[in-house]
Order: C-alpha cells, then sequence, then structure tokens
C-alpha cells in the first residue's frame, strides 16, 4: 500500500513538471509564430467576395454591350425585324437609323418585299416584268422596285450592277433588300440579280423551267459565282 502511494505521488510531480515545461515553452515569439501560420493558413483559402453596387453596375454594362454587338452582327447578317420591333436592337436612335433606316424606309422596304413574295411560284420567262407575263431575274426586280425609288430603274442585271446611283455594298454588310449579282454565264459582268431577304436567303426568278423562289446565298453554288451587291433603297434614292 506505502510503495502505491510512493508511486503516485511520483506520477503526479512527473505530471505537474510537464505542465510547467509547457507554460515555459509558451513564450512571446512562439505565440507570434502561430499568429503568423493562421494567418497564412486564412489567407489560402479561397474566400468568396460579395458583389458590390460598383461590381454589379460593371457587370450590367458588360452583359448589354455583348447583347448590342449581337445586335449589330444580327443586322449586318440582313436581319432587320418590323420598325414596331426594333427596341430588341439597344441602340440609340440615330444609330438605328444609320444601320436600318428610317421608319418610312423600313416600311417602304417590308412592301417590296411582300411583292417579291407575292411572285413565288410564278414561271421564269425571258423578258417578263408581269405577274401575267412571268419574270425574268432583273424583270422581277423592276417589278418590285419601280414605285419606290425616285429615278428609272435599270431593266438589265449588268445596266443595275453599274448603276452609279446605287451603293456598292460588301458581303458582311448585306441588308435585307439589297441586290446581289452573280456571274453565270459571263464573267466580267454579272448576268444575273436577286433580292437578299436576309439570314443567308435571296429570293430570284432563276432559269426557264423553274419558277420563282427563295435560295440560299451560302450554298456552295452562289458563293462560287457571287459579283457584288448593291443597295437600290436609301434615304437618297426613296421616292417622296
Amino acid at each position: 500500500m506505502q510503495k502505491k502511494v510512493v508511486a503516485l505521488c511520483l506520477l503526479l510531480s512527473l505530471s505537474a513538471q510537464g505542465v510547467n515545461a509547457t507554460a515555459k515553452s509558451d513564450t512571446p515569439s512562439t505565440k507570434l509564430q502561430r499568429e503568423h501560420n493562421r494567418l497564412r493558413l486564412w489567407q489560402q483559402v479561397p474566400h468568396r467576395e460579395l458583389p458590390t453596387k460598383s461590381t454589379s453596375l460593371s457587370l450590367a454594362a458588360t452583359v448589354k454591350k455583348h447583347q448590342r454587338q449581337a445586335s449589330l452582327a444580327l443586322l449586318n447578317r440582313g436581319i432587320i425585324p418590323g420598325s414596331h420591333e426594333l427596341s430588341w436592337a439597344l441602340l440609340s436612335p440615330d444609330e438605328l437609323v444609320r444601320e436600318t433606316g428610317s421608319p418610312q424606309l423600313l416600311a417602304t422596304l417590308e412592301k417590296v418585299i411582300e411583292i417579291l413574295q407575292a411572285q413565288i411560284g410564278l414561271p421564269y420567262r425571258w423578258g417578263g416584268q408581269t405577274p401575267n407575263q412571268g419574270f425574268d431575274c432583273s424583270g422581277l426586280v423592276w417589278f418590285a422596285f419601280r414605285h419606290y425609288v425616285n429615278w428609272p430603274l435599270p431593266r438589265t442585271a449588268s445596266t443595275l450592277f453599274n448603276d452609279k446611283r446605287m451603293s456598292v455594298v460588301t458581303a458582311g454588310r448585306l441588308r435585307r433588300g439589297d441586290l446581289i449579282f452573280f456571274t453565270i454565264h459571263r464573267q466580267n459582268t454579272p448576268d444575273h440579280v436577286g433580292v437578299y431577304l436576309g439570314n443567308q436567303q435571296f429570293i430570284e426568278a432563276p432559269r426557264t423551267g423553274l419558277a420563282i423562289r427563295i435560295s440560299q446565298l451560302d450554298a456552295p453554288f452562289w458563293q462560287q459565282h457571287f459579283a457584288g451587291a448593291r443597295r437600290v433603297l436609301t434615304e437618297t434614292t426613296l421616292r417622296d
């Protein structure tokens, strides 16, 4: 029994010495090192920052910029909705008119497109320029635009192409209503014309044996024979 008491006292004495040693080793430099370690570990953890007002405004401006760029890209592809739907374009009124046209021009352009689409299915006829006769390619263009431009419209594809009163349009800037020209049988001057509808489609009177139809401009055949484009209906050429 006496031996057990002695052993217990010895154990308690050693434990006390260990605690004292730990307390003594807990110096200010050790505490400072532990604080540095905690700070380092905290900095390594990814923290989610709460969005500030300025960040939200910047994000909204970026989204609006991308939407505007997408709108311009659509307009440049010739996808132009009716004038009552142009609010989606996110453009200022002046820029919208510059990119698409005035409401009067757009309304006139849609009348021309309606005239063209009403002829779909009619037969091709060389020299034809009325629904009763049928149409050749330039006859269809002449019939659709003749009442809406302020000068006598040329009657053949080549003279239309070379008319200086029309604006030259690059392939990347095609707009609904533009005339697009092709060299099918000739190499030096266009001998075929159609009217661009937007979204890589155009309406044409193709050739004998075929009816007036809508074709795909991005088809390999038309890309191979594409000769250029002209803008016949503008603010300056629109008849009052």
